[in-house]
């Protein structure tokens, strides 16, 4: 480079051999770097790498003597404090809630399960912190939200338990709480995660990490080689040449389309680098190289979404290398369609007062909206249902109380999935799913009207009833938002209606299939005096109710069978059965007429 002006030979440089491009890929993924040719980036990637000689290297350029690498104390990244205490006070709620119970002599004949409990928790609270604390990489959202939903799994089932067992309801949902309470701050841990790295505005995070978009590349390229004939297998005398045909059809279709440009993404140069420029910006490891992702991707991506609309389907006969070059190219750019997937973190995290200007440029979305008010009133519905069971009543009560314990179990899978949507009117299929759950409080209150003397919203136990029923309306108005009817079904106007009704009955069977897998766990760890097959029917039932209310011609909830396909001799063997079937009833005759 002379000066700051690029020569034409410095230019040249990136076309360079594929051999040439696969050692700069694999160097950029060993060391986690955005350009190989940049020495700054290879040595701070070699730091990376290595560590313990980096801090010796650097100990010794300060003019420190050299010292034992496991006496220096590894960097932490910072964190707020006020989150940090927090989440330390709850993971010592729950130890102690977990010592309550196990020690207590009225529990000594399950101390054995409970011990498991803890060390199961403990596992997770440990792994959803890790996680979260590493919010801007796509595979950590993932863990952060899976150890979120086994902490509410655990939560939800030890409200269940205390309401089955006599005069421990209270340490059972103690635990809870604390459950709960960690839960929480994980996700307010992820969301100042992403503040402090300075994602403030920004939309766009990777749904995929950048070693797994190097993989998708390689596939790509692999399919472009195989299409093209240029793999170091040659065609066989018995293979006929489907994907030199296939190459041949889509230049002709390139051609006749106009699009002219897109004939040089099926030169591997090319192509490869444009997805090259791509993964290096999402493998800088820092804000600065996503938000600049972001703002270059959609533009970048657009030759391969128009080569995809111009090839599909119009390659006669088919050829098995353009569509598994197709496919490969879609696997790619997936990882850009869904990006949107996790900024609601930031809501969750931050102040109100804060979203103008720091959190967004415009504020939160509706839906986003809709995610704040869910998690304040999430907080008050969870105070109130912990005192419902404060006179220990009767059966019936015990009953309510899980049927109310689960609809707080649902809210929180609605926060769940607001927090990961991405459509700004919240009509996408996350918000369609948490739809779901408006139509289950619907039919609640629908089944325990508050008038009368019977129900769970009309006994006398519970003195704040009327709060009980304004928070859970006011979760329902949340969750069933202007597509959905009053009574909790679709708008009949709706193009996609029965996409969305499958969607939202599909969420309720997948809930009604994992509290059936409930049914051995409730017998062993319950006392007994409520049957765990009356609990689950009950719980069925309400279910069953709700998903006639979005779609009355759905079935059964089945449980999912994997099937494959059938081989060669099996489809013979099928055949020649039912050719058998059909000479038998004279259908058709020996000669197969």
């Amino acid at each position: 480079m002379n000066g700051s002006n690029p020569t034409f030979d410095d230019l040249g440089v990136r076309d360079r051999t594929p051999a040439a491009i696969r050692v700069d890929n694999l160097i950029r993924q060993l060391l986690r770097i955005g350009d190989p040719r940049d020495p700054r980036e290879v040595a701070e990637g070699l730091k990376r790498l290595f560590p313990k000689d980096a801090g010796l290297l650097a100990s010794e350029a300060e003019g420190f003597a050299v010292v034992p690498s496991r006496m220096r104390a590894m960097p932490r990244a910072a964190e707020s404090m006020a989150t940090g205490a927090e989440l330390n006070q709850a993971v010592a709620d729950i130890d102690r809630d977990l010592v309550a119970l196990t020690t207590d002599h009225r529990l000594k004949g399950i101390s054995a399960e409970l011990l498991g409990w803890g060390q199961a928790i403990r596992s997770i609270v440990a792994d959803g912190a890790s996680a979260a604390r590493l919010a801007l990489d796509p595979r950590a959202r993932d863990r952060l939200f899976g150890a979120r939903r086994q902490l509410c799994d655990y939560s939800r089932l030890a409200r269940l338990i205390g309401a089955l067992t006599q005069t421990m309801n209270q340490p059972y949902r103690r635990l809870a709480q604390s459950l709960d309470e960690v839960a929480g701050l994980l996700l307010v841990l992820a969301g100042e995660a992403l503040a402090g790295a300075g994602l403030g505005g920004g939309r766009f995070l990777l749904s995929v990490p950048a070693s797994e978009l190097q993989a998708r590349r390689d596939a790509v390229l692999l399919a472009l080689r195989t299409l093209s004939g240029t793999t170091e297998q040659a065609y066989g005398n018995d293979q006929w040449p489907w994907g030199l045909h296939g190459l041949r059809e889509m230049l002709r279709q390139i051609e006749a389309s106009g699009h002219l440009d897109l004939r040089a993404l099926l030169e591997e140069p090319v192509i490869g680098r444009l997805m090259d420029e791509l993964i290096e910006r999402a493998s800088q490891h820092n804000v600065l190289g996503l938000r600049a992702l972001g703002a270059t991707a959609d533009v970048a991506v657009q030759r391969l979404h128009r080569l995809l609309h111009l090839i599909d389907d119009r390659v006669q006969p088919e050829s098995p290398a353009v569509t598994t070059f197709l496919k490969a190219i879609q696997l790619f750019l997936d990882a850009f369609r869904s990006s949107r997937s996790g900024y609601r973190l930031l809501f969750v995290a931050r102040a109100p007062i804060a979203f103008y200007g720091l959190a967004g440029i415009g504020g939160p979305d509706a839906a986003t909206h809709r995610l704040i008010e869910l998690v304040v009133q999430r907080g008050r519905l969870a105070e109130l249902l912990d005192c419902y069971l404060g006179c220990e009543c009767c059966s019936d009560d015990i009953i309510c109380q899980i049927l109310l314990d689960k609809i707080l179990y649902d809210t929180d899978r609605a926060i769940d999935l607001y927090t990961l949507g991405s459509d700004p009117d919240g009509a996408g299929e996350p918000e369609w799913r948490a739809a779901a759950f408006a139509a289950l409080i619907i039919q609640f209150l629908n089944d325990n009207p508050q008038e009368g003397n019977q129900g769970c919203l009309a006994g006398a136990c519970f003195p704040r009833l009327g709060e009980l029923v304004d928070s859970l309306g006011l979760i329902r108005d949340r969750l069933a938002f202007e597509k959905l009817t009053a009574s909790g079904s679709v708008v009949p106007g709706d193009a996609d209606a029965q996409a969305h009704r499958d969607l939202m009955t599909g969420e309720l069977c997948l809930q009604r299939q994992a509290d059936r897998r409930l049914e051995a766990v409730i017998a062993t760890l319950s006392a007994g005096c409520v049957p765990g097959e009356t609990v689950l029917t009950a719980i069925e039932t309400l279910i069953d109710r709700a998903i006639a209310r979005i779609d009355a011609a759905h079935g059964e909830c089945p449980e999912v069978e994997i099937t494959v396909p059938h081989t060669l001799e099996s489809s013979f063997d099928s055949l020649n059965d039912f050719s058998e079937r059909a000479r038998s009833l004279g259908l058709i005759n020996r000669r197969g007429r």
